[in-house]
This record gives C-alpha cells, sequence and structure tokens, in this order.
C-alpha cells in the first residue's frame, strides 16, 4: 500500500480528501484548510490544559441541618492579669511568704509588642513626647515578662476566684479546669478543650438557651493592677482543636450584666495541593496546631534572628533573648523589624487547613440580677449588697440559635475524567478525529517505520 493509497482510505475527511484531489489547487485548499483547523484545535487544547493545571475551584454554599452539634471550647480570662497583692514581688525584695515563696526570676516568658505598641510609639519617647505616666506601665511589663510560668500562674487569678458557677444544659459542671497562660490576660481556662477527664463531647441537640453553657464570674475589680483599664471578663469560643487566642479573638463580658452569646455555625472546607489553598491538617502536626501558630513562629524565624530579640507573643524559642523595653536601641530595632513585615511582608509557608469552623456570635446584654430576684430569690440578701455584687459579679450564657450549619465547599472545576472528554471533543469537532481514527494512525507510522519501501 502506497502513502497516496493510506490516505485516500483515511477515515478523516480531509485528509482522504487530499487523496482524492486531482488538481493541485484542490490539494493546497484541503491541505491549507487541514492546517488551519490544526492550528485551532491545538490553541483550544492549550487554552484548556492551562487552565486545567491552575487546578480552579468553585465553592458551594450549602445549609447542612444536623439533629446534634458539638458544643465549641471556651476560654475564659479575666481583663486583669495578676492579682494587685502580688505586685510588689515585681519592685522590691519582699519576703518569701509575702510572695507565695517565689521571687522575680529568669526570663521564661516574652513582651507583648502590641501591647507596648499600644502604651507608647518608639518615635515619642525619644522626642519629648512620651507620657510620664506610662513609665510604671512599661516598668511592670518588663519585670512582668520576667516571671516564669510557675509564678505567672499563682499570681494570677485562679479558677475558683473568677469560676463561681457553671452549668450545662441544666446540669452542674463537674471538673475543675487547668490554667492556659496568656501574657495580657494571665491565667485562662478553656471548657472542653482537650480535657482529658471529658470523656464525650459536649453534644446540644436543642437551638436556644437550653442547651447553653452558663457561668457566673467573679471579676474582682478591688485586686486590679493599675495596667489593667478595663474590667471585665474575656470569652473566646473556638474550636476544641485549636488553641485559644484571647489576645487577637474574643468578646468582653461586663460585670452587673447578664449577656447572652448565641451562635452559628459556619464551616469551610477546602482543597489539598495541587488546588490553589494548598490545605492541610494541622491536626496531627504535634508542632503546629493551627495556621496562626506557624505564621507566628515564620516571622519569629523571619525577621527577629537577625535582631536576636524577642518582642512578641510567639512560642518561646531558646536561642533568641527578652527584648529590653528600656533599651532605646533594641526597642527600635524591633520596630524597624515588624514595620518592615508589615509593608513587605514574609515568605511563610503556612496554608490554610483543610477544614474550618467558625461560630458566629450575636450578643444581648441586660441588666442583672434585678432586685426581686437579689432582695427575694436566690440570694435573699438587703438592699445595700446589690451594688456591690454588680459591680464583681458577670453571668453569662453561651448557646446556638440554630442547629443549621453553613458549608463553604472547594470543588474542583474539572474532574480527571473530563480531560479526555474535552479532548474527545476538540479533536471530533475540527478534525473529525475519533479514537478509531488515532489508532488508525498509528497503524500507519508502524507500517511506515517497518518496511518504508511499500510506501514508495
Amino acid at each position: 500500500m502506497t502513502i497516496r493509497e493510506l490516505i485516500q482510505k483515511s477515515s478523516v475527511y480531509i485528509v482522504s480528501q487530499i487523496g482524492h484531489s486531482k488538481t493541485l489547487s484542490r490539494k493546497i485548499m484541503w491541505l491549507s484548510i487541514l492546517t488551519t483547523v490544526i492550528m485551532i484545535c491545538c490553541y483550544q487544547i492549550y487554552a484548556f490544559f492551562d487552565q486545567y493545571f491552575k487546578y480552579p475551584v468553585v465553592v458551594n454554599l450549602k445549609i447542612e441541618g444536623q439533629d446534634a452539634v458539638d458544643f465549641p471550647a471556651v476560654t475564659v480570662c479575666n481583663l486583669n492579669r495578676m492579682k494587685s497583692e502580688y505586685e510588689k514581688c515585681l519592685y522590691d525584695n519582699s519576703t518569701v511568704s509575702n510572695c507565695m515563696y517565689f521571687e522575680v526570676g529568669k526570663d521564661m516568658g516574652s513582651f507583648a509588642l502590641p501591647e507596648r505598641r499600644s502604651i507608647h510609639a518608639c518615635e515619642t519617647k525619644f522626642k519629648g513626647k512620651y507620657r510620664k505616666n506610662t513609665d510604671a506601665a512599661i516598668e511592670f511589663l518588663q519585670n512582668y515578662s520576667n516571671l516564669d510560668h510557675t509564678k505567672r500562674e499563682l499570681f494570677g487569678h485562679q479558677y475558683s476566684d473568677m469560676i463561681k458557677a457553671c452549668l450545662f444544659n441544666w446540669m452542674p459542671c463537674s471538673f475543675k479546669l487547668d490554667p492556659v497562660l496568656c501574657f495580657q490576660y494571665g491565667n485562662c481556662f478553656t471548657f472542653k478543650a482537650k480535657a482529658p477527664y471529658i470523656q464525650k463531647p459536649w453534644k446540644v441537640t436543642s437551638a436556644g438557651p437550653r442547651g447553653a453553657l452558663e457561668l457566673i464570674l467573679d471579676v474582682k475589680p478591688d485586686e486590679y493592677v493599675p495596667i489593667s483599664h478595663t474590667t471585665g471578663i474575656r470569652i473566646v469560643i473556638h474550636n476544641p482543636n485549636d488553641t485559644p487566642d484571647p489576645e487577637t479573638n474574643g468578646v468582653n463580658i461586663f460585670p452587673g450584666y447578664e449577656t447572652h452569646i448565641s451562635l452559628s455555625q459556619s464551616v469551610i472546607r477546602r482543597l489539598p495541593a495541587p488546588y490553589k489553598d494548598e490545605c492541610i491538617s494541622y491536626a496531627g502536626n504535634p508542632l503546629l496546631q493551627s495556621q496562626a501558630q506557624c505564621m507566628q513562629d515564620c516571622v519569629q524565624e523571619y525577621k527577629l534572628q537577625e535582631v536576636r530579640l524577642r518582642g512578641t507573643v510567639i512560642a518561646y524559642k531558646i536561642n533568641m533573648r527578652q527584648c529590653t523595653v528600656t533599651n532605646t536601641t533594641e526597642l527600635c530595632c524591633l520596630d524597624a523589624v515588624i514595620n518592615d513585615l508589615a509593608i513587605h511582608g514574609a515568605d511563610c509557608k503556612c496554608p490554610f487547613p483543610c477544614l474550618t469552623t467558625y461560630y458566629n456570635e450575636r450578643l444581648a446584654v441586660a441588666k442583672w440580677p434585678s432586685k426581686a430576684f437579689f432582695l427575694k430569690g436566690m440570694y435573699n440578701s438587703i438592699a445595700e449588697d446589690i451594688k456591690a455584687f454588680r459591680k464583681t459579679h458577670a453571668k453569662v450564657k453561651i448557646f446556638f440559635s440554630t442547629l443549621e450549619r453553613i458549608a463553604y465547599v472547594q470543588k474542583p472545576v474539572f474532574l480527571e475524567s473530563e480531560v479526555f472528554s474535552h479532548l474527545g471533543g476538540e479533536l471530533s469537532l475540527w478534525l473529525g478525529l475519533s479514537i478509531i481514527a488515532i489508532f488508525e494512525l498509528i497503524e500507519a507510522l508502524l507500517h511506515f517505520i517497518t518496511d518504508k519501501s511499500r510506501f514508495l
């Protein structure tokens, strides 16, 4: 079989027309058409693969009904980080008994740079505009940052001081929580999150206050130190698998009021690599518990290594030392580092988690307790006591306003099976090729390679 015979018998119409054409002009016409459609077909295939290898996604919005919802973790902090009775331990050589057998020791914690910036800017201190009343605040923060973990915990508010009553689903909370230290708020207590003594997660089967976590909190404003400008309690509602971050997230609860926090749940489900977000599961990583912690560690390694300082609320690194806020060189150097990060960013590889849960909060506040309830109800006290009680106590109820969950689900625009469908469509549209024609072309090439003399 000659090449001409093979072309004439081709199942591709344009190719067969080239073989059957009697004149040169017809052959050139069909050859031009074949060249044009090949170019168009190749362009369309290229455009498709260019989009496909960007791995685009679409986000579907779904409303998911649930019969039961896992209750979120609730972290409670006092807006005062340490009791005033221990403040003298930061400045003088108090007796051992007065400081609970502890004295100021080696640096074991970090100085919160955002908090220092809220007191004064680096430039104002050295232009003579530095306010005198901030000197005491800076000195307090410097000395407090030099306390070790054990001292901070003992000097702060304890569980029995702050949590006066706890109910969940109208049942008493039968456990005591260990504190989680936060630089700005001292001892924080997290309900449910990673508590080994809670065998099963708290479940809510009905919306509304009936399935609420109810807390009565004692603020103890008489024990506040001067650096604490606001009286109240910090509440952070978060995923039980996440580490609470009260310095960034949360709402403030004030004494003398009952605050209802109604929740609605929403989740985002992302796709892992090779899709754009390249999400990962932080739950299986013992070193990084969340994306926020990953970013904090990255920023610390990115720039703070250059100045060998540690001035943020980032995890402790043994090879870095505390920034001395009374040293102008170190203070402004650290400011310059943070400003550079804010402008230029950092090359941090901290992808999104594949599953993110949000708890959208709505607050309703009412004065608490009422005179009738306080005088004749549970407390059965005298009128003079209600003012003192309202100054020190707050009540909060946390519950779901609905059991429905809004889910934002990423899905790939192109499935792998669509690749062959798209290729088949383009080849059929522009060239009239089918899978049979492709095998025919392969057969012709094999014949040409094995026996060239038959095509001459």
